[in-house]
């Protein structure tokens, strides 16, 4: 059978954000942050400099790889809990870092050049998807008002994302939300988060033509998918997944995973040898067809 749909599907099987699903916090750089939290498992495919405080200190024990390090780690002054440290380049982790319950190993566990390209996709396919909410923006205030029981898509732009001074989603309970926001230069300040309906694990905002984000101590209740940003967490938290291109500053990530349902891409061919097969046989039944109308019509002019 050959299978030529294009696109993607809000009726596909439901598809998570890959590799990064498991990590509070994954850049596809370089990732630095002083006397600050990082909830969950942290993943970059630069370096880590973390100083102070704590990684993944909401995690179960025995978690696997909790800090993983495509390229170079620094470490000190804080604590890595319930699992190991990972690194591909070299490591500084200093006396004071403590690290109760796992161990230091230099390999590479993750492919962040084929993870970069997956969640690259997955925000422009994402971006593609026609909005089926309300959006409403009023002196200043952002409300999304949606009803599906399993998707809900809403369209924002930068600017209006930059200047808002509240922020309210009404959903459906259980429904997945995705806030697509086009424009390559946010700005977060000044306002806070109201939800309804659904909850914070269920929410992604996708930036998925942002390349600088900035972070000042607002409160996203929510995952943030920005693979093309750098972000400037200069205070405030992420109550969710953060994906970035890279990340620095002093702002807490909450390990509160994204949980939703996202629309996977529909089939766009079949493997190589079938799919000729078909194009072959599709070509074939053409150039029948275009022979044969040229015999009838040779046919009626004799």
């Amino acid at each position: 059978m050959l299978i030529l749909s294009l696109g993607l599907s809000q009726k596909a099987n439901a598809t998570g954000l890959g590799v990064a699903s498991d990590y509070n916090v994954f850049t596809l750089g370089n990732f630095s942050e002083q006397y600050t939290d990082v909830e969950g498992k942290l993943a970059a495919g630069g370096n880590i400099t973390f100083v102070g405080n704590s990684i993944g200190s909401k995690l179960a024990a025995n978690s696997g790889n909790v800090v993983v390090a495509g390229n170079n780690l620094t470490l000190s002054n804080g604590q890595v809990n319930n699992g190991n440290i990972v690194y591909g380049g070299s490591a500084n982790v200093s006396s004071n870092e403590g690290l109760p319950n796992g161990t230091v190993t230099k390999s590479n566990p993750i492919d962040f050049s084929a993870a970069g390209q997956e969640l690259k996709s997955l925000s422009q396919n994402l971006a593609s998807l026609s909005a089926n909410g309300t959006t409403n923006v009023q002196y200043g205030g952002i409300s999304l008002t949606g009803t599906n029981s399993q998707l809900d898509i809403f369209n924002l732009d930068a600017s209006t994302l930059s200047s808002a001074n509240n922020f309210t989603i009404n959903s459906v309970t259980g429904s997945t939300v995705v806030v697509n926001v086009s424009g390559t230069s946010v700005s977060l300040q000044n306002f806070g988060f109201n939800i309804e309906g659904t909850d914070k694990q269920h929410i992604l905002f996708n930036f998925y033509q942002a390349t600088s984000i900035t972070d000042s101590n607002v409160g996203v209740e929510g995952s943030i998918l920005a693979p093309l940003a750098n972000f400037a967490f200069n205070g405030g938290n992420v109550e969710g997944n953060v994906i970035v291109n890279s990340l620095t500053g002093v702002g807490e990530s909450h390990n509160y995973l994204f949980q939703g349902n996202l629309p996977s891409p529909s089939p766009k061919t079949v493997p190589e040898s079938q799919n000729l097969l078909g194009l072959g046989l599709i070509a074939g039944i053409l150039g029948l067809s275009h022979r044969k109308t040229k015999s009838d019509n040779l046919l009626r002019v004799l």
